[in-house]
């Protein structure tokens, strides 16, 4: 079978169509597939570059030819800069490995363990919060997830807590800022250069590979006859995993996957839960079906695990806000490691290939009306009829996202926690913008009034640990 070519959307010379992208990518690359179809092709500085936005061409990326599709070597470099060889910044056989070891941290016996920890924390934000007054909820967001995810890693007592998560995610939020810049650019620039990015996140790197190795070191200390006792964290369930051979994740990789959990487990989860707020906000009939929804189920009491069977429009909320803004709106680029196809067009080695969320969830072939915020298309009816790889907030195939189930249980009881009591409105002055990095975040963060609901709370809340408020 001669194989197609595909088309091409041609760009100037030299930087190809790199000009297009330079404002917001997700409007550039949501134009091109709705014009150009299922597949197209574009250059940028000589490099080819392909987005795929039919759900069987993503699924030969991602599952049947994975291993011709690995991660784009540049966007392991950046990664690796930030995130040492964790799941997210490895590929091939070191990630196959890693995944193995990291995935008994994330059976749902484990992950449920945490919920009460989760409510507790959203509680105590909640408690601190007064009727009027206005908060970025998405600098509130990210403190509070970033708390979560630093007790469920690390388990670290309440006179640990606020030093740690304030030092491991100032340094975080340091080089992931670098990172950020750095994606953007055509080129990547040599770790060796004496740049003011490379000295500083040589420096923040420093501070944050200290605190985790001394929280590991600490860790080994307590063992007892040199068995690590397994505290229900995930830095516990990491020490004591074991692969076919009987052989332990070392100290380093240890360290490398905690940074990987710490950043991938707080900076999604608070912009998926800011976007949240936002169309809320923007769409009063849907937040009163919630709010009807948590007073029926809680009764002004805490949401537990138990109640989320019952928080049935919450999941649906959660997830039609995920399509919408999935804060992984592209994945990372799958980088072809010899001449290949995609369906019935050839594919040149080398060549990158973009798979957006973003782009897939806005498409109306697969998502009627798609611009809407129509929580009811998640209905379990809905949902099964979707075509797989249409829909797919967490990525998909071997490298789907492994704290998924995490992520989803922590924005339920979140949302179920703060909406209870409050409905949030955009400040006058807000202007609400994508900002399309990493992760897609508030371009200009989200400034947002609370006004109190006739809700009464039957339960008092003890807080485990005060959130400060950013």
């Amino acid at each position: 079978m001669t194989l197609k070519t595909i088309p091409e959307i041609k760009g100037k010379p030299i930087i190809g169509n790199i000009a297009e992208f330079a404002d917001d990518p997700t409007v550039t690359l949501l134009d091109m597939a709705r014009k150009h179809g299922d597949i197209v092709q574009f250059r940028m500085f000589g490099n080819k570059f392909i987005l795929i936005s039919n759900p069987d061409y993503i699924r030969e990326v991602l599952v049947s030819k994975v291993d011709l599709f690995p991660k784009a070597d540049r966007d392991i470099e950046l990664l690796s800069r930030f995130l040492g060889k964790g799941l997210l910044s490895s590929s091939g056989d070191l990630h196959r490995h890693q995944r193995k070891l990291a995935q008994p941290a994330f059976h749902m016996r484990r992950i449920n363990a945490y919920a009460d920890t989760m409510t507790n924390y959203a509680a105590s934000l909640r408690d601190q919060w007064q009727p009027g007054e206005t908060h970025d909820m998405s600098e509130e967001m990210m403190t509070l997830t970033m708390f979560i995810v630093a007790k469920t890693l690390f388990d670290a007592d309440k006179d640990q807590m606020t030093g740690l998560a304030q030092t491991v995610g100032e340094a975080v939020g340091s080089i992931q800022t670098i990172t950020d810049a750095e994606f953007n650019l055509p080129l990547v620039i040599p770790e060796w250069m004496p740049t003011r990015n490379n000295r500083e996140r040589k420096q923040a790197r420093k501070v944050l590979y200290e605190t985790i190795d001394m929280m590991i070191a600490a860790r080994r200390e307590t063992a007892v006859s040199g068995q690590i006792e397994d505290t229900g964290d995930l830095l516990s369930m990491l020490l004591l995993s074991q692969d076919e051979d009987g052989n332990f994740m070392p100290d380093h990789q240890v360290r490398d996957e905690l940074v990987t959990l710490f950043v991938a487990g707080h900076e999604t989860t608070s912009n998926a839960l800011t976007w949240t707020w936002y169309l809320l906000a923007e769409h009063p009939a849907v937040e009163a079906k919630l709010h009807a929804e948590l007073d029926r189920v809680l009764n002004g009491r805490l949401p537990t695990l138990a109640d989320l069977n019952e928080l049935t429009y919450t999941e649906m909320v959660i997830k039609e806000a995920l399509r919408l803004y999935p804060p992984a709106w592209s994945l990372s680029g799958r980088q072809a490691t010899t001449d290949t196809s995609i369906g019935d067009y050839f594919v040149a080695q080398n060549s990158i290939v973009f798979i957006s969320p973003f782009v897939m969830h806005r498409l109306p072939q697969y998502f009627s009306d798609p611009e809407a915020f129509i929580p009811e298309r998640f209905t379990p009816e809905q949902e099964a009829a979707l075509p797989r790889y249409t829909y797919l907030p967490f990525g998909g195939g071997p490298r789907v996202c492994i704290g998924n189930s995490f992520a989803l249980m922590e924005a339920r009881l979140i949302l179920a926690t703060l909406a209870q009591r409050y409905r949030f409105r955009l400040a006058p002055d807000q202007v609400v913008a994508r900002n399309p990095q990493i992760t897609l975040s508030p371009k200009y963060g989200m400034h947002m009034r609370l006004e109190a609901r006739e809700t009464a709370v039957t339960e008092p809340h003890i807080p485990e640990t005060a959130v400060p408020t950013p």
